[in-house]
């Protein structure tokens, strides 16, 4: 695969418009036999376009059970924060977003789908909230005993229709730190749009190393760490986004 096709397949994977996201156990004493990376949900993220607060959006969840039996799915919608360095936050359901499902229990045959549809609205714009799906029914268990259960996330933007303009964002940390072979990038959103970067890059005169994308919440500040070994000092990182992107020299870490 070309540089140019890796870096176009990265922009998908990171919007999440086409791509699944495998099983992910919430026990970690599993047996490696079982057959627990079957289990699928897409797409991973729903960016839904609304006209305002109070309009409503609709969508499609597919839920994939590729095993041979029949599993029971219960869905819990939950509302997230995300910290600076990104570590996720997860709490009830925010009373400002409202959402409604076609079904919000089934069971799902062997090597079949099963899709759930939704409506979406909230009384403030942008929100956004995680649609959990606990996959049970597993015969299986744990070599402990332990009934196998698997969570399985869904996202779901309500968006207006405006996006953060670039002179919203602000690179305020664009660090190179040699000893731990990485540039540190922070970048702050000052308006009240939400934000999506969809790739960094990091380069020098020769070499280059990309990041997938990550979110920049309105009024938030996000860092990320991008991982560089090679001997080269990067000197640049760009930030893509949809319609721009924003360049930035890479400095040193002062000690």
């Amino acid at each position: 695969m070309t540089i140019a096709a890796l870096r176009i397949l990265s922009r998908i994977m990171s919007r999440a418009r086409r791509c699944s996201f495998q099983a992910a156990c919430i026990c970690m004493l599993l047996a490696p036999a079982l057959p627990l990376a079957a289990q699928t949900v897409r797409p991973v993220i729903d960016e839904n376009i609304v006209k305002g607060p109070g309009k409503k959006a609709s969508g499609r969840i597919e839920y994939v059970n590729d095993t041979l039996q029949t599993l029971s799915v219960v869905l819990d919608t939950r509302t997230f924060t995300v910290s600076d360095t990104g570590e996720i936050t997860y709490g009830p359901l925010d009373p400002n977003m409202h959402i409604k499902y076609s079904a919000s229990s089934f069971q799902i045959p062997p090597k079949q789908s099963y899709y759930v549809f939704y409506e979406a609205s909230a009384d403030v714009i942008p929100s956004w909230c995680v649609v959990y799906a606990t996959f049970g029914g597993f015969k299986e268990k744990t070599p402990q005993g332990f009934n196998i259960q698997i969570l399985l996330p869904h996202t779901i933007y309500l968006l207006p229709k405006e996006t953060v303009k670039k002179d919203e964002l602000v690179v305020k940390v664009a660090e190179y730190r040699p000893n731990d072979k990485k540039v540190v990038v922070r970048v702050e959103n000052t308006g009240a749009a939400f934000g999506r970067v969809l790739e960094a890059d990091v380069s020098s005169g020769r070499d280059r190393t990309t990041l997938n994308g990550f979110p920049v919440f309105p009024h938030r500040e996000r860092e990320v760490e991008i991982p560089w070994t090679s001997s080269d000092v990067p000197s640049k990182v760009v930030l893509h986004l949809e319609h721009f992107q924003l360049e930035q020299k890479i400095g040193s870490e002062i000690h």
